[in-house]
Formats: structure tokens, sequence, C-alpha cells
């Protein structure tokens, strides 16, 4: 479960420089031990390019966005127990949980996206000690079985387009030993859990896990929810959100002692790029994120669609687009709250049943701002929508941004108002395409997730699939 050493690194690395900074001299030996915990891979040869360092901040001082990519090993080394499976005949190890962490360049977002292990894909070519691996089809994780870190990085780029900067891997123990640094991390159930296989056995309601309990928790499959890999992926996000909430707890960064116990516990076992190895690096980065609150912090899951046999799932290219678009723009999935004021909203938003990915809109400028057109229209685009044209208004003073459209685009114009809160919609049997004029008081995009549900043509995937990759922040308390 990389995905909790993500943030909980970040905060706790921060929460390192604001603690134990206070020490002096101290720092300086924590740091030396703490980066001898850490294990630096290469994979510039596996890649078939130069990896280089991460640079938290440019020449002119200014932070730049990051790309890590967060793999949880399934490695049963060392294991004496079978919980998790017979370590004589699970041999080698999997990505068990893979998730791609974007870091804004203003460090006010930040957007997770777990990537299914059971996704079927093409794998990349890939050198491992100087032979070539990959290029067949087969699930997500094999690339890491095949060839390391360096093979998923390489799988991840070729998925999506994007440029992984780093990477962190950490296996069972150092999960286990997070969460025991953490003091034990809240859980919430509809209904009691029991998994006979890791004798895990929970209420229903909240509970606080130990660091194997928290492991059972976050690896079951078949005994909870559906059985299946996509809803274990809901449990770990929320699992991941609770952690994070405890990292960021005033009780852990003002207590020196926890908190250099959590940050040895998440550097020991852990495999990193050279680059995030150096601590000064990670206490770079982790100060740079230090004014990120976890309802900044955007999870979601992949898009995907059936693969047809039962098992698998296939990516869903037209869905995932917007969302690689999003990340590679640096523009966030789900607006930060802290730049949004809910004390003073009033307005609720609109039951959507129009999906993004079917709107087509016109963006307009009528605020009188350069380039406000443009930004709207990369927003929306991120969202999921079809922009049609951008272009000026038929003037700049309008205060409140419109949304024009025809009696036919009735419930697509919801959406898009959806998308834009404080806009006003307009009938206007003229517009042939919804069209959008930015007026002054414009504040941002919202994310948005349509309710298809209702929807006589949407079908169980499709309705299972929306509910699974709908975004959620980790402030939320979401019990599985």
């Amino acid at each position: 479960m990389r995905q909790r050493w993500s943030r909980i690194l970040l905060s706790i690395a921060a929460a390192l420089v604001l603690g134990l900074s206070l020490t002096g001299v101290g720092i300086q030996v924590a740091s030396s031990q703490l980066e001898g915990n850490i294990t630096a891979v290469d994979i510039s040869p596996t890649i078939g390019r130069d990896h280089a360092p991460i640079q938290v901040v440019d020449e002119e001082g200014n932070y730049q966005a990051v790309n890590i990519l967060l793999m949880g090993s399934d490695s049963r080394e060392g294991q004496t127990s079978k919980k998790y499976g017979d370590p004589d005949l699970y041999t080698g190890e999997r990505s068990d949980t893979t998730i791609l962490l974007h870091l804004s360049a203003d460090r006010s977002f930040a957007t997770a996206v777990s990537i299914p292990r059971d996704t079927w894909v093409m794998l990349p070519e890939c050198k491992v000690d100087g032979e070539t691996v990959g290029a067949f089809e087969s699930k997500f994780n094999t690339a890491f079985e095949i060839g390391g870190p360096g093979c998923t990085v390489k799988l991840v780029e070729q998925m999506t387009g994007l440029t992984i900067d780093n990477f962190a891997v950490i296996d069972f123990e150092g999960f286990k030993n997070v969460v025991n640094a953490l003091g034990g991390v809240e859980v919430c159930l509809t209904e009691p859990a029991s998994d006979p296989a890791s004798d895990l056995e929970l209420p229903a309601g909240t509970s606080v896990v130990s660091g194997e309990q928290a492991l059972s928790f976050v690896r079951a499959r078949k005994t909870l929810s559906d059985g299946s890999d996509l809803s274990r992926i809901k449990r770990q996000q929320a699992f991941l959100s609770s952690m994070i909430r405890e990292a960021s707890s005033t009780g852990l960064l003002l207590n020196p002692v926890k908190l250099y116990s959590t940050l040895d516990a998440a550097t020991s076992g852990l495999t990193t790029d050279p680059g995030l190895a150096d601590i000064d690096v990670l206490r770079d980065l982790a100060l740079s994120v230090r004014g990120m609150a976890p309802g900044d912090i955007a999870f979601l899951t992949m898009p995907w669609v059936e693969r047809g046999d039962g098992e698998n799932v296939l990516v869903d290219e037209a869905s995932a687009a917007p969302l690689w678009k999003s990340i590679a723009n640096d523009v966030p999935w789900i607006k930060p709250k802290k730049s949004t004021d809910d004390s003073t909203s009033t307005t609720k938003t609109p039951d959507i049943t129009v999906q993004p990915a079917e709107i087509s809109v016109r963006v307009l400028n009528g605020s009188g701002t350069a380039g406000r057109a443009a930004e709207v229209a990369a927003a929306l685009e991120a969202q999921g929508f079809t922009i049609a044209e951008i272009g000026d208004a038929d003037r700049s003073d309008y205060a409140t941004s419109e949304i024009r459209h025809d009696a036919a685009s009735a419930e697509a114009a919801r959406t898009v108002l959806a998308a834009l809160p404080g806009a006003t919609t307009v009938a206007d049997d003229a517009t042939t395409t919804i069209t959008i004029i930015i007026g002054t008081a414009y504040a941002g995009v919202e994310s948005i997730v349509a309710d298809v549900s209702g929807s006589p043509s949407a079908s169980s995937s499709e309705r299972e699939n929306d509910a699974i990759t709908a975004p959620t922040t980790a402030d939320k308390v979401r019990c599985d």
C-alpha cells in the first residue's frame, strides 16, 4: 500500500523539519540515519532513457509539478505466515497497489489516481540484466513481476503519455511499521468484516486497526464487499485518507518522538529512485507541500471498462484521456478546498444526468481578463467536455457568467452549470451549441460526476464504473 507512504512520508518529512530541526545537530544525525534506510534503484537501463533526479525547485526558486508513482510490493520474502499467501507458492513480487500521485506546481492540490492491478494491457519492452522482457499482453501488475518498478514506470508512461519523475515502493513490513508508528488508523465499516485467511475480524462501525490488522484490511479481497480488486481500491483509498488525516494531525506534528518513529518506519524497507532517496530532496519536497490540507488531495480510480472475461478490465481510453490531460496541464480534477469559501455558498449543485463527455461547448470571454476563455476551456476539457470554440464575447463587461442553450440542451446545460458555480443558464433557441460567456464573477471550475444510475441506457458495469471513478478528497470520512 504505497499509497500510504506517499502523503505520509511527505507530511511526516515536513514534520521532521518542523519538529526535529529544533534539536540542531540532532537533525543531521537523524537525516543521515533516515537516508540510510532507503534503498535506491536506478531504473534508467530498464526504461531505456536517463531517469533524471527530481528538481523540486527550479533556478528561479519556483516549485515544479511532480508525478510520483507509488507502488506496493506483494513480496512474501521473509514472511513465515501464510496469512497473505503461501510464500512458497507466491514467489517473486508484483505491484499489489499502484497510485499515480501528481503534485501541482503551486502545491495547491494533489491528484492520486489508483490503477487497478487487473487492468489488461500490452506490456512494454523492458531491459532486465541485459535481456529484453515484456512486449506481450497481460495484467498490469505483471510489469512489476518481470521488470520491477522500472518496467511499471515505463508501462504507466505508455498508458498515460505522462512522464513519471519519481517512484517509491514499500513492502508488507514497511506498511505495517508505518501504521504501528502512527499508533493505528481508524477505519469505518457499514457491516462486520471477516476474512478467515488473514484472521481479520472487525465489527460494523469505526475501529482503530494496528499494522497487522491494517494490512489484512487493505489486502482482503474475496471476503469483503463484492470481492473485486476495484472495490478493494475504494477501501484502500478510504484507508489512506484516514491515514493522511492522522499523519496531518497536530498530535503527530508536535510530537518529535512519534514523528521520528513514523519517519523511521516509513523509510525502512523503502525503495525509490536515487533522486528521491536523497533526504535533502525529500525534505525540500515535504516542505513544498506543508500547506496542503487533506481536502486538497483528490483520490480517484483510473476509468475502466469490462474486458468481457469476468476477471479483468481495460482502460477506458476516452474517459481517461481528459484525466491524463488534466495532470499534464497541471489542472486540478477537484477544485482545491482552500480556494472555495464554503461559508458563503448558498447554491446547491443541481442533480445532473448528462456526462461531460457527451457535451460540446463554446467558451467566450466576456470578463475583460485576457486569456480567461482559454483557461476555462482547458479546465472544462480536463473534466471531459468537448471544446468546440474559444473566443471573445460581444462585450467584455459581463458580471455573471452565462450558459446559453436551446430547449433540447437543457439537461446538458445543467451539467455545465454544475461545473461553473455562480453562473446562470439562459434559454436561447438560436443557440445550437451550448455557449458559455465568462463573466467577471467567474470563480473557477468545479469537479463534477454525473449520476447515470437512473438512465435506462446505463449498464450495471457503467454504473459501477461511475461509482468507482467518482473522485473524493482525503478530508472525507468514508465507510466501506
